[in-house]
């Protein structure tokens, strides 16, 4: 049997008290639920410009969610199967899917579904049965001879999607792959005849993805070596005393195994190394950005379009509004202007940014942060508040009649930038176009070589300069 999309059928109220009868001390039955309750009402998310609220069921992303329906679950088919005049002989359950051996009979088993299936009000089941075998998650079950016998099933639909050999992962990680598929099959299939046959498919299909002959047969005969009653057994899971060293995988990285090994017996050595680390320490590697993270992301822009510029967040203690200048044109010290796409508050970030001094129309400082742009002006007011002189904006508005009541601030654009190189190239960007080292407050082009910020000077301002011109050589051509 199946639950019919479980998660979204689980109402808050029947959850919550599968909860509480799960723990038998009611203190601690009361805090759990209602921690439980608490993530079950606060799933917001967005999509375009709306906020939404989910105001039922469970959420799929939700971490709790597995446990949550499980509980539920449990809860549910104790109530119901103590309350049957027959039931089956073996019952078992993996959250939503069912397995279960029937002994009385097609017409009781029918009336068994029927009343599973009326018990309660939102939740159903599908039924699949037969007197020869049956698919359960990734094991087909039959009974041959009066005997229950396992193997593997694999949906219609199965092309062995596994990682390529040629991907960027470590090499204990594509061998793993190996042995644990083959370590699977070895515990699924009952019959040695039947594994074999299993296992020589897929012994093509890593071929197929490029994996080394030699290696594959290593690892699928390492897997064939191991006794199915072993991998019947539960097994404790093993403590680990082990600090990981982690690091972001490169293939340049494998002389840290070495260093490592070579340094067990200083580590052991040492009373107070040995006391802090424990055992050998182990090498763990987090995942470095794929092409997938690098090209797209799931961040959506919240653009009005109707009303581009930088508006006040107004919240309460928030200083940055009174600063903020809501305009959607800004005219640079060189009089040119830049039309302001989209809408921006004090805490967006990722962004390029303009301050602006009302009392001198000229005075205008470019500047770029990958954090929320309140973070950054309050850097900047505080170079103003601690007459920090040796920097553009500190110096400007320590002058005399100026006060930091005379900064104004705006969003120039934002971006999902990937870095904070790209931030700075469109940074220097709008430098050139508005003109703000020579006519404004920017004072220098910083990390740029000459080469570059001729370049984008030149694009911005004279695209034919000749060389060897007054001009030219101002721009360091």
């Amino acid at each position: 049997m199946d639950v019919e999309a479980l998660y979204t059928n689980i109402p808050h109220k029947d959850g919550l008290q599968a909860v509480k009868n799960t723990i038998p001390d009611n203190v601690m039955a009361n805090l759990v639920a209602e921690l439980c309750d608490f993530v079950l009402t606060h799933n917001y998310f967005t999509f375009g410009d709306n906020v939404y609220l989910q105001i039922s069921s469970t959420a799929m992303g939700t971490r709790m969610a597995p446990q949550y329906a499980n509980i539920f679950m449990a809860d549910l088919e104790q109530c119901f199967l103590s309350s049957c005049p027959l039931t089956p002989l073996l019952y078992l359950r993996y959250i939503d899917d069912i397995f279960i051996i029937w002994t009385h009979g097609t017409e009781a088993l029918e009336e068994f579904h029927h009343d599973f299936n009326n018990f309660h009000p939102t939740i159903n089941f599908s039924l699949v049965q037969s007197i020869q075998e049956i698919h359960f998650l990734d094991t087909t079950v039959l009974i041959n001879d009066g005997h229950i016998n396992t193997t593997l099933y694999q949906k219609p639909t199965d092309r062995y999607s596994y990682l390529h050999a040629s991907s960027f992962h470590p090499d204990h990680t594509t061998r793993s792959i190996v042995y644990s598929q083959a370590l699977r099959y070895n515990r699924i299939c009952s019959n040695p005849s039947d594994r074999d046959k299993h296992l020589q498919d897929l012994y093509q299909a890593f071929l197929q993805l490029q994996y080394p002959p030699a290696e594959v047969k290593k690892q699928i005969d390492r897997a064939r070596r191991v006794p199915r009653s072993h991998l019947k057994q539960d097994r404790p899971n093993k403590e680990n005393n082990r600090t990981p060293l982690a690091v972001t995988f490169s293939p340049q990285l494998k002389p840290l195994q070495r260093i490592i090994r070579d340094l067990q017996p200083t580590l052991k050595d040492d009373p107070t190394l040995s006391q802090i680390l424990g055992d050998r320490p182990v090498l763990a590697y987090r995942q470095p950005p794929n092409l997938k993270q690098i090209l797209t992301s799931n961040h959506i822009p919240h653009n009005r379009t109707t009303n581009p510029g930088t508006y006040p967040c107004n919240k309460a203690c928030c200083q940055l509004c009174p600063r903020i200048y809501s305009g959607d044109t800004i005219a640079g010290p060189n009089n040119i202007s830049h039309t302001i796409r989209g809408s921006f508050t004090c805490t967006s970030t990722n962004v390029i940014y303009a301050i602006m001094c009302q009392q001198c129309p000229s005075a205008m400082y470019i500047g770029q942060i990958g954090q929320s742009l309140r973070k950054r002006i309050n850097g900047h007011k505080s170079d103003v508040k601690n007459y920090n002189i040796h920097k553009p904006v500190g110096e400007h508005f320590n002058l005399s009649g100026h006060a930091i009541t005379d900064m104004k601030v705006a969003i120039l654009q934002q971006k999902n930038f990937k870095s904070r190189l790209q931030r700075e190239t469109v940074e220097l960007e709008f430098i050139c176009k508005l003109d703000t080292i020579n006519l404004g407050l920017n004072r220098d082009w910083e990390w740029l070589s000459h080469y570059a910020r001729a370049n984008l000077y030149c694009t911005a301002r004279e695209p034919d300069l000749e060389k060897g011109s007054p001009e030219a050589d101002s721009v360091g051509l």
